[in-house]
């Protein structure tokens, strides 16, 4: 069995150039000035699009609006339960993996039983048979003529795997190694079922791995690359299982110039002004004209929107009419109840609003639909 190899793409090719824009964005010191605790809740809604996305490339047939409504009725089915493993791996890899991180056999079994926990094996669930473990029959991959090794030959080749993917190498070379990881792991097809979701979870441990700011400073959405349309990434994977030096090179330009188009846009979403006037005012106008909030609860929370804290505090509800000390508690109790405002680490009297789980979701995903971010894959 041969050595993974990376190909040396061309001083001065597209691919070179977008690496070299890449490595700029991997350096790049973010300074985005939106609160950390409407941050993350932005990270939270893009982690949805991610996981949702991966699973339905998959076939998983959960639309962004089922998916939406589950979350705020806490319903939850096999289909929603696939894409809850989604969130609880991509948590393992935030929490357990940095530049010293292996990324070993056993953290990839470990993944892999994540992902799988509690499903119905194939053919008829998204689960395994043998979960966290190395296949033991012969599998196809859909959309291609290609054939993974088989169960006789599988451990070499993902012995083979794991050695390259935690080489040592130059930062020329490491992008590169992201790109050609993802067709390799498609390519050997490890386990029984959830390789393709697997692929893509490794793609953001490689990326937090090298350094990019994904975890804390920067909102990812990687497997948009690839369902923002569906059929030219099959294409390419197929391309690539020639595993020759141009078609391989064909892959990485494809995968890489995908990602950093994904970071770039991404990244408008650092910025207050962006957030506030972009998204989160559109979200509240809707929202009201939706009957979602009324109109005392709308001018309230767009308060707190215009605020460069986004945050308030009870007394503030003066400038409401709100003078009693009592009727601006019972208000603020409304609004936890609501789950549309939330208590800040100040001993409960400053508050700031929260759009996740909630009704206001919808009307942010429709928002962020409008602005580009959200595939019409994700709901048919």
């Amino acid at each position: 069995m041969e050595e993974i190899m990376i190909p040396d793409p061309a001083w001065g090719s597209d691919l070179a150039n977008i690496i070299l824009d890449l490595e700029k964005l991997r350096t790049k010191r973010l300074g985005g000035d939106v609160p950390p605790y409407i941050f993350f809740q932005l990270k939270e809604t893009f982690q949805i699009l991610e996981t949702l996305g991966s699973a339905r490339i998959e076939g998983n047939n959960t639309t962004l609006a089922d998916y939406v409504e589950n979350l705020i009725a806490h319903n939850e089915d096999e289909s929603t339960r696939e894409i809850r493993n989604l969130e609880k791996a991509i948590a393992f890899i935030e929490q357990n993996t940095d530049s010293e991180t292996v990324i070993d056999r056993a953290y990839i079994s470990h993944l892999h039983k994540i992902l799988t926990e509690g499903l119905s094996p194939p053919p008829s669930g998204e689960g395994s048979r043998y979960p966290g473990e190395l296949r033991k029959l012969d599998v196809s991959i859909n959309k291609s003529g290609h054939r993974p090794p088989s169960p006789m030959l599988l451990q070499e080749c993902f012995d083979r795997f794991v050695s390259f993917i935690n080489k040592e190498r130059k930062e020329q070379y490491q992008l590169l190694m992201v790109a050609i990881a993802h067709h390799r792991f498609e390519y050997i097809h490890p386990f029984d079922n959830g390789n393709g979701r697997m692929g893509r979870l490794l793609n953001y441990a490689f990326l937090i791995k090298l350094d990019f700011q994904v975890k804390n400073g920067r909102i990812l959405n990687p497997s948009s690359v690839f369902y923002s349309d569906r059929d030219k990434y099959y294409r390419m994977l197929s391309r690539a299982d020639t595993l020759k030096d141009d078609d391989l090179l064909a892959w990485c330009e494809y995968f890489l110039l995908g990602l950093k188009n994904e970071i770039e846009k991404i990244d408008s979403l650092l910025y207050l002004d962006y957030v506030r006037d972009e998204l989160l005012f559109p979200m509240l106008e809707l929202s009201r004209k939706r009957a979602y909030i009324d109109e005392m609860e709308y001018k309230i929370l767009r308060y707190i929107v215009g605020k460069e804290e986004m945050a308030i505090k009870s007394s503030e509800l003066s400038r409401f009419g709100i003078e009693d000390s009592k009727k601006k508690a019972y208000l603020m109790s409304k609004l936890k109840k609501k789950n549309i405002v939330t208590p800040l680490k100040d001993g409960g009297r400053v508050y700031t609003i929260v759009f996740e789980n909630n009704y206001l979701l919808r009307s942010l995903i429709e928002v962020l639909r409008r602005k580009g971010f959200v595939s019409d894959f994700l709901n048919g």
